[in-house]
C-alpha cells in the first residue's frame, strides 16, 4: 500500500456504520449541488449509483482488500459524465467534497487527529491522481478522434464543392458561405454575395408562397427539397434542384441552413418546351370537346322533350331513342377526352380523404346492377370484411377506376355472363380491387398496348363496340397519380381480370367484421342447393359466412330441422317454392335480379346480387326483427361515454355544440379562449378536446402546443384534440395536424363528421337514445331551410328556434360593430368580426353570408384598400334581415 493506515483501520467500523451520514453530507454542500444541477445530474441517482460505490471503495482500501489508485466507480462516473462536458476542475471539486465530508464527519464523531487527516488525504490524493490520468487520457483520445473527423469532413467538403452548388445562410437569410460553383453560375462575385440576403438571386417567376412553404418546412421538419429558379447578374436565369437542411449548433443554439444543389437548367428548359407542345395539343382537344358539348347538350335536351310526347308514332320514338343513345355515347366520349387532357396537363388533382371502402365499392356496384341485368349478367362481389373500417386515399378516383373497369367488363361480357368484383387490403397497406369477367377476353399480343391512349384491343366483334379507347388509359394514369398501378391477365375467349393496387393509409384499424353475431351463430342455418352443387352464386354468400364463422350446412332438401334456410331463387321452382311460401319457418332468398316478389311474405327476406357485408346484415335483421324495419319504427342514435373540453368563443356555436354533445350523452366544460382551455385542461381530466383555431387571448394552435408540452413534461397520456375551423384553404389541415391537432372538424359542423371523431376517440355507450318519429310542426322561422337544418343537425324545433334567436341576437351586435370597423378601416377588427360571422352563419347553412364573410375576412387580412367592403357588408345585412322567428 506504501503507507500504513492505522488510524483509519482503527476507526473503520465507525465510518462504515455512518455511511449514510457521510454521503448525505457529501451532497449537502451548495457548490456541489450547483454542479449537479448545472450538468443535469440527479442527486438520488448520483448517491445510489456512484456515491455509495465510491465510499465502499475507500473502505476496501482501508481494509486492504482493494488496491489504491484506480477506483472503478469513479471511472463509471466519468463514463456517465462524458456527454455532459465536465471540466477537470469541476471533477476535482466533486471528489474534494467527498474528502471534506469524511473529514468533517471525523470531527463530529470526535475521532479526528492529524494522523487520521494525513491518512485520508493520502488515499484521496492517490485516487484522484489515477482518476485525473484516466480523465486526461480519455480527453486526449477524444481530441484525436475530433481531429480525424475534422480532416474527414474537410475531405467531404472538397468533394461536395467539386460536384455540387453549395451555400449557407443564417436564420435571417444572410449568406455566410458560398462555393465557387455558385459564384460562376450566378455571375456575382463572392464579395457581392457574402453578407447579402439569399433572396438577391430570387427570380420574379418564383411565387412568394413557395418560399413561405420552404421556411415552414425548414422550421417544422428541418429539411426542404425542391427546385428553385434564380436570376443571374446578367439578367439570365438558372434552375437549382436543392436540398436545404436546418443545422443547430449545440454549443450556442445558433441556427444556420445549408443548401446543396445541382444545376438542372438544361433539363427543365427541355421539359418546359415539351410541356408547351403537349399543352397545345391538350388545349386543342379540351377546347374542341367543350365546343362540341355545348350544342350536344341542346340536342339531348330537346330529344328528351320529344320522347315525352304522347302522340309519337312507334317508328318516330325508335328514331329518337337511337338519336338519344348515340348522343349519350358521344357525350361519354367527350367526357373521357376531357378527363384525359386534364391528366396530361396536370390540372387533375388527387384529393385524399377518410373513407370506408366497404361503402364506396358497394355504392358503385349498385350503380351497375341495372346495366348488368339488361344483359342478364350476374354481378357478384367479395369485399373482405377484415379491411380496416377507415382508409385514407382518394376514394373518388378509386371509384372512377372501378367504374371504368366495370363498364368495360359489362361491355365485353356476353348475355348471360358473370362478373365478379373483389377487394382486399394487403399487409403492406396496399388496397387491391379486381374485376373478373368471363367475356370475350384479350389476345396476348394486345395486352401490352391495352393501357395506351386511343387504343382498343382486337377483341371479338370489337368493331361493334363504341368508345374512345381512353378508359383504361385514364385508369392507368389515375392509379399512377395515387402511387399505384393497374394490371390485367386475360385469355382470348375465356375472359379477363383487371385489378388496381393503390397504397392507402389506415386511419382506423377497426374492421367491418361484425362483432355481435352471437345470436346468428346460435341459430341452425342451412344452405339449400339442389344436388349439393356449390357454384359461384352460392360461393358469393358462403365466402362471407365463412369469414363470419357462421357454421352453415349445405343440404339438398328442406325436410330437416333448421332456424333459417338460405336458397338461390334461380334454382327454386314448383312444389319446393310453394312449400317455402306456405312454411312457418324463416328463409333468406338470394336473387340474381332486383325483385319484390317475396316482400309480402314476412318469413322470407331477400337479397339481390351483388352481396356485401351491410346487405347481408340487413337481410338477416329484417328477417329476425321485422318490427324494427316497419314504416313507423323508432330509430336509435348512438351514445358515447366521455367528458369533453370545448374551446369556442362564438356564443351561437357554443350552444349548438353543447346541444349536440348532450344528445350524444357526453358531458363537457366550456372555455371561451385558448388560455382558459389550457387552464381547464390542467385542472381536470378530459377524453376529448374540441378546439377552435381562431380565438381571443390565445389562439387554438398555441393552446394545443401548451397542452402537448404540459402532457410531455408530466408524462401524461395524450388526450385527442380535434380542430374546429372554418379555414378550408389548401394546406391548412396539414399545417394543423403538424401543430398537434389529431383530427379536423370543419365549420359548419356536419353530424357524420362529428360522429366519426366520436367513434375514433370515445367509447360507444351501450345505451341508445330513442328518437321518436318527428311530429308535424309549424315552421316558425323565415329565411332558413327549417326542415333541412332539423334533419342535418338532428335538432328539435324548440332547440333550433333557440339557436336561431341566439344567432340573431349576436348578429344584432356584430353587424353594427363590423360596419363601424369598415368605416374606420380597422382591418384587424374587420377580419375578426367577419371570421366570427362566417362561422356562425355556416352552422345555419346561410351560404351567401358565409361567402361574403369569407371575402371580407380574406381582404381585411391582406389589408386590401381597393376592396368594396361596404358592398359585401350590405349583402350580409340584407340576408340576415330576411331571417325572422315568428
Amino acid at each position: 500500500m506504501g503507507k500504513e493506515l492505522l488510524n483509519l483501520v482503527k476507526n473503520q467500523n465507525i465510518l462504515i456504520e455512518s455511511k449514510e451520514t457521510v454521503l448525505l453530507s457529501w451532497i449537502s454542500y451548495e457548490s456541489l449541488q450547483k454542479l449537479l444541477k448545472l450538468h443535469d445530474i440527479d442527486k438520488n441517482l448520483f448517491l445510489q449509483e456512484y456515491g455509495g460505490g465510491v465510499f465502499d471503495y475507500f473502505m476496501g482500501v482501508i481494509a486492504g482488500s482493494v488496491k489504491i489508485g484506480n477506483c472503478p466507480i469513479m471511472q463509471k462516473l466519468l463514463l456517465y459524465l462524458k456527454d455532459k462536458d465536465i471540466r477537470s476542475d469541476e471533477l476535482f471539486e466533486i471528489c474534494s467534497h467527498f474528502k471534506r465530508g469524511m473529514v468533517e464527519f471525523t470531527f463530529d464523531a470526535k475521532i479526528n487527529s492529524k494522523e487520521l487527516f494525513d491518512e485520508l488525504s493520502y488515499i484521496f490524493d492517490k485516487n484522484f491522481q489515477s482518476i485525473l490520468k484516466y480523465y486526461s487520457d480519455t480527453i486526449f483520445e477524444k481530441e484525436q478522434e475530433i481531429t480525424r473527423h475534422v480532416k474527414l469532413l474537410n475531405e467531404y467538403q472538397k468533394a461536395l464543392d467539386e460536384s455540387a452548388i453549395i451555400s449557407k445562410m443564417d436564420q435571417n437569410g444572410i449568406i455566410t458561405y458560398i462555393n465557387e460553383k455558385y459564384v460562376k453560375l450566378s455571375g456575382y462575385s463572392t464579395d457581392k454575395l457574402m453578407g447579402s440576403k439569399h433572396s438577391m438571386t430570387k427570380h420574379e417567376d418564383m411565387p412568394e408562397e413557395y418560399f413561405e412553404d420552404m421556411w415552414f418546412q425548414l422550421e417544422n421538419a428541418g429539411i426542404f427539397r425542391g427546385t428553385i429558379k434564380n436570376s443571374k447578374k446578367d439578367g439570365g436565369y438558372f434552375y437549382i434542384d436543392v436540398t436545404i437542411a436546418k443545422i443547430i449548433d449545440p454549443y450556442d443554439d445558433s441556427i444556420e441552413y445549408i443548401s446543396i444543389g445541382n444545376d438542372v437548367t438544361t433539363l427543365i428548359d427541355a421539359r418546359l418546351e415539351a410541356q408547351k407542345a403537349s399543352h397545345a395539343k391538350d388545349y386543342f382537344l379540351s377546347n374542341m370537346s367543350h365546343e362540341i358539348r355545348t350544342p350536344l347538350n341542346a340536342i339531348l335536351g330537346f330529344v328528351n322533350l320529344l320522347i315525352d310526347q304522347e302522340d309519337l308514332s312507334k317508328q318516330h320514338r325508335k328514331y329518337l331513342e337511337i338519336i338519344l343513345n348515340s348522343g349519350e355515347n358521344l357525350l361519354s366520349i367527350i367526357n373521357d377526352i376531357l378527363d384525359f387532357t386534364k391528366l396530361r396537363s396536370g390540372e387533375f388533382t388527387i384529393e385524399p380523404r377518410i373513407f370506408s371502402i366497404h361503402n364506396e365499392i358497394s355504392h358503385t356496384l349498385e350503380l351497375f346492377v341495372a346495366s348488368a341485368n339488361a344483359k342478364d349478367i350476374v354481378l357478384t362481389s367479395f369485399i373482405d370484411p377484415t379491411i380496416p373500417k377507415e382508409l385514407y386515399a382518394d376514394s373518388l378516383r378509386i371509384k372512377q377506376i372501378l367504374s371504368n373497369l366495370l363498364s368495360n367488363a359489362i361491355k365485353f361480357t356476353k348475355v348471360g355472363g358473370h362478373i365478379h368484383v373483389e377487394a382486399v387490403c394487403k399487409k403492406n397497406n396496399i388496397l387491391k380491387v379486381s374485376v373478373n369477367d368471363n367475356g370475350i377476353g384479350i389476345a396476348q399480343e394486345d395486352i401490352r398496348s391495352i393501357f395506351t391512349a386511343f387504343s382498343q384491343a382486337g377483341r371479338w366483334e370489337a368493331a361493334e363496340l363504341e368508345g374512345t379507347g381512353l378508359g383504361l388509359s385514364i385508369c392507368h394514369q389515375l392509379a399512377e397519380h395515387m402511387g399505384g398501378s393497374v394490371h390485367v391477365t386475360s385469355k382470348l375467349g375465356e375472359g379477363s381480370t383487371f385489378w388496381v393496387e393503390i397504397p392507402v393509409e389506415i386511419h382506423d384499424y377497426e374492421c367491418q367484421m361484425f362483432s355481435d353475431l352471437d345470436e346468428l351463430k346460435r341459430l341452425k342455418t342451412i344452405f339449400y342447393s339442389k344436388d349439393m352443387i356449390r357454384g359461384y352464386k352460392a360461393d358469393s354468400f358462403l365466402k362471407y359466412s365463412d369469414m363470419f364463422n357462421m357454421s352453415i350446412e349445405m343440404v339438398d332438401n328442406l325436410d330437416g330441422e333448421f332456424d333459417i334456410a338460405i336458397f338461390l331463387d334461380d334454382y327454386i321452382e314448383g312444389e319446393i317454392k310453394e312449400n317455402i311460401i306456405n312454411s312457418n319457418k324463416k328463409y333468406v332468398a338470394i336473387t340474381s335480379n332486383p325483385s319484390d316478389k317475396y316482400e309480402k311474405y314476412p318469413h322470407i327476406s331477400s337479397a339481390c346480387f351483388p352481396l356485401y357485408c351491410s346487405k347481408i346484415r340487413t337481410t338477416f335483421e329484417e328477417l329476425l326483427y321485422p318490427d324494427s324495419f316497419s314504416v313507423h319504427k323508432q330509430s336509435k342514435s348512438m351514445k358515447f361515454q366521455g367528458h369533453v373540453l370545448i374551446a369556442e368563443d362564438n356564443e351561437a356555436n357554443q350552444e349548438l355544440i353543447k346541444i349536440l354533445l348532450t344528445k350524444y350523452g357526453l358531458t363537457y366544460d366550456l372555455a371561451t379562449n385558448g388560455l382558459e382551455a389550457v387552464n381547464l385542461y390542467k385542472a381536470k381530466k378530459y377524453d376529448l378536446v374540441l378546439m377552435d383555431e381562431q380565438m381571443p387571448v390565445m389562439d387554438g394552435n398555441e393552446a394545443v402546443g401548451n397542452i402537448i408540452k404540459y402532457e410531455k413534461e408530466r408524462g401524461l397520456k395524450h388526450t385527442p384534440i380535434s380542430a374546429l375551423t372554418a379555414n378550408v384553404i389548401k394546406g391548412a389541415k396539414e399545417r394543423g395536424l403538424k401543430s398537434g391537432f389529431d383530427s379536423f372538424l370543419g365549420k359548419p359542423i356536419v353530424i357524420k363528421e362529428l360522429e366519426r371523431v366520436f367513434f375514433n376517440y370515445l367509447q360507444v355507450s351501450e345505451e341508445a337514445v330513442e328518437c321518436l318519429e318527428l311530429v308535424e310542426h309549424i315552421n316558425t322561422i323565415e329565411g332558413l331551410d327549417y326542415d333541412k337544418l332539423s334533419q342535418e343537425l338532428m335538432l328539435s324545433g324548440d332547440e333550433l328556434i333557440m339557436l336561431v334567436e341566439l344567432f340573431l341576437k349576436k348578429m344584432a351586435k356584430q353587424i353594427p360593430d363590423l360596419h363601424s370597423a369598415i368605416k374606420s378601416r380597422d382591418y384587424k377588427k374587420i377580419a375578426l368580426i367577419a371570421h366570427s360571422i362566417k362561422g356562425s352563419s355556416g352552422n345555419f347553412r346561410i351560404e351567401s353570408v358565409q361567402e361574403e364573410g369569407e371575402k371580407i375576412e380574406k381582404m381585411a387580412k391582406a389589408k386590401e384598400k381597393d376592396f368594396d367592403y361596404e358592398h359585401s357588408f350590405e349583402k350580409i345585412k340584407i340576408a340576415l334581415e330576411a331571417i325572422k322567428v315568428k
